[in-house]
């Protein structure tokens, strides 16, 4: 039977447990631990986890994969305890918002017997907790696969058939493109979201503001509800690629100001014309018709994401994840 450990019971570890559960994986055993015993508790009332454990090394050490599911910050600690604690060849992954210094404190402090491969469900809620876990959070959502240079096969493909088993679409990424990709459409919308909520909130009206206050506000603020600490954790840890993307929005925003802040009246040719790009590509990405990059944009990624993925569940990884879950993906039945 094959053992995963989720360490960390909040909203996406939780949710993972009990995606895990009611997946159509064989002899899988499920085991959550967390050093919070309210999250722990509210983790057993949701019926994550067939195994819930009070102590760390309790719960990781006779694990196949051990999930890291805390906030980023706190995983190199987690890292450091757990490596020497770990059965060889154990995999571990993680479903931080953030790629690069994970992998860094990976290769650092994991034994060399021990195999790691970043993780990142593009999934969540600003409403933290397991109480407000859900089975189908993952369903058809994209989660980050992020191997290492070195990582083998094995770990990747079983990682791939853990993607799978909760209803989402894996796709392969390195750290670093992870890390400016996710800090456009993840990180800045929280902070966007959260710069509006202190704009407004700062104001000597807001009492009065407030109450005018109606859907669109609460849905662009919507983010700024979310888990400060996870928050925290991103900004700190991806901040040079955050703040290059809000360096480029405030280019942006400042163009329409431009367009707007003029001697005579705005021309509204020029105005419109902001608001039917923004409406047209909103459009196209809601119907998955995204335009074709702009001459000389970095079109390496598609072609490394479509290589790693040849790679790493070709038929070695395929034959590793029936090894290690008994059971065949659709992928592949496809294939033979």
């Amino acid at each position: 039977m094959a053992t995963i450990a989720i360490i960390g019971t909040g909203l996406i570890g939780t949710s993972l447990g009990l995606a895990l559960r009611q997946s159509r994986l064989k002899n899988l055993e499920v085991v959550g631990t967390d050093y919070d015993g309210a999250a722990r508790s509210g983790a057993q009332k949701q019926g994550a986890f067939h195994r819930m454990e009070g102590r760390l090394d309790a719960a990781a050490r006779a694990a196949d994969i051990i999930v890291l599911a805390t906030p980023v910050m706190a995983m190199r600690d987690l890292l450091l305890h757990l490596g020497p604690t770990l059965r060889p060849e154990a995999i571990v992954t993680d479903v931080g918002s953030s790629k690069r210094l994970v992998a860094e404190w990976a290769a650092e402090l994991l034994p060399p017997q021990i195999r790691y491969v970043g993780g990142h469900p593009m999934a969540g809620r600003e409403t933290p907790g397991p109480e407000n876990a859900a089975a189908d959070l993952f369903q058809g959502k994209p989660y980050c696969v992020v191997p290492g240079p070195d990582t083998d096969e094995q770990a990747v493909a079983a990682i791939t058939t853990m993607a799978e088993a909760v209803g989402a679409k894996p796709y392969f990424i390195g750290a670093e493109e992870h890390d400016s990709f996710v800090a456009a459409v993840s990180h800045l919308p929280f902070m966007l979201s959260v710069a509006l909520m202190e704009t407004a909130s700062k104001s000597i009206n807001w009492s009065d503001i407030a109450q005018l206050a109606s859907s669109g506000f609460r849905d662009l603020s919507r983010l700024a509800s979310g888990d400060p600490v996870m928050h925290r954790d991103i900004a700190i840890t991806n901040r040079v690629h955050i703040v290059s993307w809000i360096d480029q929005f405030i280019r942006e925003l400042y163009e329409i100001r431009n367009r707007l802040n003029t001697p005579e009246a705005p021309d509204p040719d020029a105005v419109q014309a902001v608001f039917d790009h923004a409406a047209l590509e909103r459009e196209r990405w809601l119907a998955g018709r995204v335009s074709a990059p702009a001459a000389g944009a970095n079109t390496e990624i598609p072609t490394f994401g479509e290589t790693m993925g040849e790679m790493f569940i070709g038929r070695a990884g395929m034959r590793a994840q029936r090894k290690l879950f008994g059971h065949r993906t659709g992928d592949d039945r496809q294939r033979r």
